[in-house]
């Protein structure tokens, strides 16, 4: 299994460079593209500043996982779990408090791989990881 954010064997994670509105993981079996994670910062209302509220994630830093994508060779190999991690460390790392998406393939097999890596999975197939904390 790769370790996030580094080399190991032939596979490397190479995360964004810095935080932006939308963030782009790349994963290569040597130098060939093998897969990516996208993401897109959500806009969030304007509040007073004087306005907080802890339980509303609209007033948080928060980012959709719009894709994320292994090649078919490279599926059931813990890459595609290994890059999901990675992209969590990021946000960790990147104060990002709330990551959501939605699933899309094959909804049985990705709810439950979600689950495992610590998404909330709604009725929907929405997924969701807030609070994005450490440990």
């Amino acid at each position: 299994m790769v370790a996030p954010g580094t080399r190991s064997d032939h596979i490397s994670i190479v995360p964004p460079a810095e935080a932006g509105e939308k963030l782009l993981f790349r994963v290569y079996d040597h130098a060939a593209p093998i897969g990516y994670a996208r993401l897109k910062k959500l806009k969030s209302r304007q509040r007073p500043a004087n306005i907080r509220d802890m339980f509303d994630p609209d007033g948080v830093e928060a980012y959709e996982l719009r894709m994320i994508e292994i090649s078919q060779n490279y599926r059931h190999k813990g890459v595609g779990s290994t890059l999901l991690k990675e992209v969590i460390r990021y946000c960790r790392a990147s104060n990002i408090q709330r990551l959501t998406g939605e699933i899309k393939g094959d909804a049985r097999t990705l709810r439950q791989w979600y689950r495992s890596n610590g998404f909330v999975v709604d009725s929907r197939d929405r997924i969701e990881l807030l609070p994005v904390s450490c440990c």
